[in-house]
């Protein structure tokens, strides 16, 4: 064998070497980022939907990587059994309580499992323990109602469009808008409601006074309704009155049976001869007595008895001066 065949063997067993060296240290690199040398744990979780998860994505605990899903298998019709390499040194942070939900790795990034730790207290998880899961909204489901609110939101522009051709359209609406003095004739308006309202509110203290006055027995109101002796005040007089009643109804049963009967009354009211007598009495009675003042005025004028006449009325002077004060 030739020295320069020698060399070309040395060169490819060094290349060899190398590229072992380079892949054996990739290797080692690519199994600790996936912690492949590390002690670990196995434990489960069952979900309805995984939603996009495959084997080999992160599983996180407090935003930090602790493991990586191993294997996806299908239970039943409903079940999905996750299994997860856990760090052994994250052990004593997750109990058998902690709740496993599906996530993403930022917002378009690779679907992973976070673990999310609750209160109370629990036992550390072992292998083959399978964790409580809770599936969050998926995005499909989350696109249902988002897409009835598009259609409700077109809806609704359609109506706001509608509406503002019809207000683009109505004189009368931008007439009394291009009103100046309308702000002054509403300004007016309120201040006359407020006057009211105040006035309002005058009144309706002054009848609660009144009420309150009442309530206390002032006044004439508050008299009668809380004098608690006008009650048999009143009854008396009642009774009075009803009394006063039954005599006035016997008197007019007795002026009843005067004017039925033939006594005094019946006859001045019901005799026209009775009444025609008495009316020439009368008016002879008056021919009497203006005969007698005439018959007194001529002895006024009688010489004889003229001096006696104006003694009497000195007399009844002085007596009437005497009686002034």
């Amino acid at each position: 064998m030739s020295q320069r065949t020698t060399h070309n063997y040395v060169r490819l067993g060094l290349f060899v070497a190398v590229g072992l060296g380079c892949l054996v240290v990739t290797l080692y690199m690519l199994g600790q980022q996936q912690r492949l040398f590390n002690r670990s744990i196995l434990v489960q979780a069952d979900f309805r939907n995984v939603s996009g998860l495959l084997a080999g994505n992160n599983v996180r605990l407090g935003g930090i990587a602790v493991g990586n899903v191993r294997t996806i298998e299908i239970r039943n019709d409903s079940t999905v059994r996750v299994t997860m390499r856990l760090n052994q040194e994250v052990r004593a942070f997750v109990h058998q309580n902690t709740l496993a939900t599906i996530g993403t790795d930022g917002l378009v990034g690779n679907t992973i499992i976070n673990l999310n730790t609750q209160p109370g207290p629990a036992l550390p998880i072992g292998s083959g323990d399978v964790l409580p899961t809770s599936t969050p909204a998926s995005f499909e489901t989350m696109l249902g109602p988002l897409a009835a609110s598009s259609t409700n939101l077109v809806a609704i522009t359609h109506d706001l469009r509608q509406m503002t051709q019809r207000l683009n359209g109505s004189q009368p609406l931008w007439q009394l808008l291009d009103d100046r003095q309308l702000a002054g004739r509403v300004r007016r308006s309120l201040g006359n409601v407020e006057a009211a309202t105040g006035r309002l509110s005058t009144a309706s203290r002054d009848v609660q006074l009144l009420a309150q006055g009442v309530r206390q027995g002032h006044g004439a109101a508050g008299y009668l309704l809380t004098n608690k002796a006008l009650g048999g005040q009143l009854d008396h007089a009642a009774r009075q009155l009803a009394g006063t009643s039954d005599t006035l109804a016997a008197t007019l049963a007795g002026l009843r049976h005067q004017l039925q009967g033939a006594g005094a009354l019946n006859t001045l009211l019901a005799d026209t001869a009775f009444s025609r007598q008495l009316r020439q009495s009368m008016h002879s009675v008056e021919l009497g007595t203006a005969g007698f003042s005439r018959s007194m005025e001529a002895l006024q004028h009688n010489f004889l008895l003229r001096g006696y006449l104006r003694r009497q009325q000195r007399r009844q002077q002085r007596a009437q001066v005497a009686h002034q004060p």
